[in-house]
């Protein structure tokens, strides 16, 4: 079994990721492609951060592939007010080329073959022909919005960046989102006391808070780590269905959970 992640390389990827990968052999995954593709930073930045977090990672994990997806024509903005310099918070120093496996995008697609779980954590541009190949058992992608404020250009900030793949996506396959309005719940917020701890996650998580007083937002939540938190642990939320701005009905979860996301770091 795959465990596939399609990450625009920021803070809040890098703790996806981390998370992810620590639990994946526990979680029954024998291997995980990181996807590196354009959003929070451009896809060339996304790729340069994968490969500079995996170097970071110093715990044994299932054998991982990074594609490199610089060739295929994609949206992205560079928030450096939100990310960092680096679009990961600057935590990390350059690693050596040679550290991981970094296959073409569409090399990597055409060997797709057989069954795996698909987390989306950025803009959908290549969700979809990922899903056209193999099986996927379960897709839980982190966007959208239905009652929470907006957090870009009228929309949620993956959504907003391709809006007609995230349209095209969500009519034609099974899903489950984590929305804002999943994320933006008190228990998960972490801007007032942030996280104990001094593990690489702990680090990362403590770093994305950080970045909330230089941009000034609202509360600081781990937007994309929610995702995983559902895949790994469905029965801390409960689903709903719901119509967003562009009409697209999504099945939406819901955090009902009473531990804060500071006790379920690690879990």
């Amino acid at each position: 079994m795959k465990l596939i992640l399609c990450c625009d390389y920021g803070l809040d990827d890098a703790a996806a990721t981390a998370d992810a990968l620590f639990h994946a052999e526990k979680d029954g995954y024998e291997s995980v492609v990181l996807v590196a593709i354009g959003g929070n930073v451009p896809s060339k930045v996304a790729l340069g951060n994968a490969k500079k977090l995996l170097a970071a990672l110093n715990f044994p994990h299932p054998p991982v592939t990074v594609t490199d997806t610089t060739a295929v024509p994609q949206p992205s903005e560079y928030l450096k007010l939100i990310h960092g310099e680096d679009g990961m918070g600057d935590l990390f120093p350059a690693c050596p080329e040679t550290v991981v496996e970094t296959v073409p995008f569409a090399d990597w697609l055409d060997s797709l073959s057989g069954e795996y779980d698909l987390l989306s954590l950025g803009p959908m541009t290549l969700v979809p022909r990922i899903l056209a190949r193999g099986t996927c058992r379960r897709f839980v992608f982190m966007g959208g919005n239905i009652a929470e404020t907006p957090n870009f250009n009228g929309y949620e900030f993956n959504h907003a960046l391709d809006r007609a793949a995230f349209s095209e996506t969500v009519k034609k396959y099974p899903h489950v989102a984590i929305t804002m309005d999943t994320c933006r719940n008190e228990y998960l917020n972490i801007q007032k006391e942030g996280v104990t701890g001094d593990g690489l996650l702990h680090r990362i998580v403590n770093r994305s808070r950080e970045m909330t007083f230089v941009s000034g937002e609202q509360g600081c939540y781990v937007w994309d780590d929610v995702a995983v938190k559902y895949l790994r642990h469905p029965d801390w939320f409960s689903l709903y269905a719901a119509t967003d701005r562009d009409g697209n009905v999504l099945t939406v979860a819901r955090y009902v959970g009473t531990e804060t996301y500071g006790e379920i770091l690690g879990k």
